[in-house]
C-alpha cells in the first residue's frame, strides 16, 4: 500500500497501499521494555506481556486511544443517520451496515455510528468507489481491483496501477501532485490459487556492492538523521518515544533497519497531518511498547538475508527485454521474511474485536504457510499508542503480506540507492556499486496519474457529503 515507495529517490518513502474499516476497541497498552543491541533470534518477552499470555489468547486487549483525531466528517454527535431505504445488518463489533438498493451503496459504522467504509458506484463502470477511514480519520480511496486500481490518500498523493505486458503491472506513483518517474513493477504469480504480485527491482548492483552491504565497516561510523543543514524529519520527532535511531552503526545492514522503520514512521506523520491539513497531529500519548534493540536486530536479520537473495538474483538475472509470461506458480515470497514493519494503515481481527495497525507498527509471522481461507498467523511484536496491543495474535490475507513484503523490498532498493550513491552523508561509500538497469523492472509512467489521483479525491468527498446529509437523502 504503503509501501511503499511512493518515493524511491528522496529520503523518504510515501506509500500506502489499502485501509479497511476500523471498528471502535477500548483505551489500554502493553510495556515492551528494552533490552541491549545484541541480535539474538527470538525476541524476549517482558513481564507484562508474559502476564498478557497468562490470561487467554483467544480474548485480547484490543487497544485505540480515544482522542486521536476522528473518522471523518460524517462521524459527529450522533453518528450516520440510516435512510428508510437502507437495509441495515449487525456486524462483529456492533457495528452495522446499510445497504441502499436505490443507490447501490453501501455504509459501515463502527459501533458509535460512525462510519467508517463506503462502497458506492463509479461512473457508468462496474467500479465500485471504497472510501475507508481509520480510527484517527486517515481516508484511503480505491477504485478498481489490485493490478488494475488507483489508490489516493489525498488529492496529491497515491497510485495509478495497470497491466502493461503480460503477466506484469505497473504502479505509478503521484508524490505532491507530481509523477515518480520510476514506475514500480510486479510480476503475477499464483499459489494454491490465490493470486498475488512479486516486486520486481529495477536496479541490480554489482556481487561486491552486495556484500558490501552485507558485512561490517569494521567500527561504528557516526550519523545524525536531523539537525542543521539535514533534511526535516518530522516523523522520527513525533514518534521519539517510539522509536530511537542509533547514533552510530558498524556495518550498512544496521543503517538500513533505521531507515526503513524512519521511512514508515515518516508516513505514518504524513496520514496524521493528511487528517486537518497545516495543523499539527494531536500529541502521540504514552508509548507502552517503544522498538527496542532487540527488534532492529530481528528485522537487520530479514535485511541481510534480502541483499543476499539480491545479490545471487543479481547474477543470474537476464537483462534481455524479452520478459514476458503468464502467471506461474509459486509461494508467496512473504515467506522468505519474519519481521514485517507495517507499511500501510491495516485493520486487523482477534475474536470479535478489531483494531489497527499504522507504518511503523511490528508484527510477526508465526505460520509457514497459507491456511485454507487465504491468510497467515501473525503477532504484534511492537505499536504505537492507540493501535492494537503487543501480543494480540490475528490472521492477515497473504496479498496484505506479500504487499508488506513488496513494501519492505521497495523501501530496501531505495536505502541501497542512498549507499550507492553516497547520499547518506558521513556513511563510507562503496568503491563500485556497479548499478544496472534491468528491464523486466522498467515501465513508463502513467501521464495522467495526476488529474486521475486528484478526480478520485474529488469523487470520495462528494460521496462523504451525500453519505453525511441523512443517508444521502434517498
Amino acid at each position: 500500500m504503503n509501501s511503499t515507495k511512493l518515493n524511491q529517490d528522496c529520503p523518504w518513502v510515501c506509500v500506502l497501499f489499502l485501509l479497511l474499516p476500523m471498528a471502535a476497541a477500548l483505551a489500554g497498552g502493553i510495556d515492551n521494555k528494552k533490552t541491549t543491541a545484541s541480535p539474538p533470534p527470538k525476541k524476549k518477552i517482558t513481564t507484562q506481556q508474559t502476564t498478557t499470555k497468562q490470561t487467554t489468547k483467544t480474548v485480547r486487549q484490543i487497544t485505540t486511544q480515544s482522542g486521536q483525531g476522528n473518522a471523518g466528517p460524517y462521524s459527529g454527535a450522533g453518528g450516520y443517520k440510516p435512510s428508510p431505504r437502507d437495509q441495515a445488518k449487525d456486524l462483529p463489533g456492533g457495528g452495522k451496515e446499510y445497504y441502499n438498493p436505490q443507490t447501490g451503496r453501501t455504509v459501515a459504522t463502527n459501533a458509535r455510528g460512525e462510519v467508517q467504509r463506503i462502497e458506492a458506484p463509479s461512473g457508468s463502470s462496474q467500479n465500485k468507489i471504497v472510501i475507508s477511514r481509520g480510527a484517527r480519520g486517515a481516508r484511503v480511496v480505491v477504485t478498481g481491483r489490485p493490478g488494475a486500481q488507483v489508490v489516493s490518500y489525498g488529492p496529491n498523493r497515491g497510485f495509478v496501477e495497470h497491466p502493461f505486458r503480460q503477466g506484469y503491472i505497473s504502479r505509478t506513483y503521484v508524490i505532491g501532485g507530481r509523477l515518480d518517474p520510476h514506475p514500480a513493477v510486479y510480476r503475477q504469480y499464483t499459489y494454491r490459487n490465490v493470486v498475488y504480485y512479486r516486486y520486481v527491482p529495477r536496479v541490480y548492483y554489482a556481487p561486491g556492492f552486495y556484500a558490501w552491504a552485507g558485512t561490517g565497516w569494521g567500527r561504528p561510523v557516526p550519523y545524525a538523521w536531523f539537525g542543521p543543514g539535514l533534511a526535516p524529519t518530522p516523523g522520527i520527532s513525533y514518534y521519539a518515544g517510539y522509536f530511537t535511531p542509533y547514533p552510530d552503526y558498524s556495518s550498512p545492514n544496521m543503517w538500513l533497519t533505521d531507515y526503513l522503520l524512519a521511512q514508515n514512521l515518516q508516513l505514518a506523520y504524513e496520514n496524521q497531518q493528511a487528517i486537518n491539513p497545516g495543523t499539527a497531529p494531536p500529541p502521540l500519548g504514552s508509548v507502552q511498547s517503544p522498538v527496542t534493540p532487540e527488534t532492529k536486530a530481528m528485522i537487520s536479520n530479514d535485511v541481510q538475508q534480502e541483499v543476499a537473495q539480491e545479490s545471487a538474483a543479481s547474477v543470474q538475472h537476464s537483462l534481455s527485454d524479452n520478459q514476458t509470461s503468464p502467471a506461474i506458480e509459486a509461494p508467496p515470497t512473504a515467506f522468505t521474511q519474519k519481521i514485517f514493519v507495517v507499511s500501510s494503515n491495516l485493520e486487523i481481527t482477534a475474536g470479535n474485536q478489531t483494531c489497527s495497525l499504522t507504518p511503523g507498527d511490528i508484527i510477526e509471522r508465526h505460520a509457514k504457510d497459507v491456511a485454507p481461507d487465504g491468510t497467515v498467523a501473525i503477532e504484534v511484536v511492537n505499536s504505537k499508542p492507540g493501535d492494537c496491543a503487543v501480543d494480540t495474535d490475528s490472521a492477515l490475507d497473504i496479498n496484505k503480506l506479500q504487499e508488506m513484503h513488496n513494501q519492505f523490498q521497495e523501501q530496501l532498493a531505495s536505502g541501497l540507492s542512498q549507499l550507492a550513491n553516497n547520499q547518506a552523508a558521513g556513511l563510507p561509500a562503496p568503491q563500485s556499486a556497479g548499478a544496472r538497469t534491468a528491464a523486466e523492472g522498467t515501465a513508463d509512467p502513467a501521464p495522467n496519474a495526476a488529474s486521475v489521483v486528484k478526480a478520485q479525491e474529488d469523487a470520495a468527498a462528494q460521496v462523504e457529503t451525500q453519505v453525511s446529509q441523512a443517508g444521502g437523502g434517498n
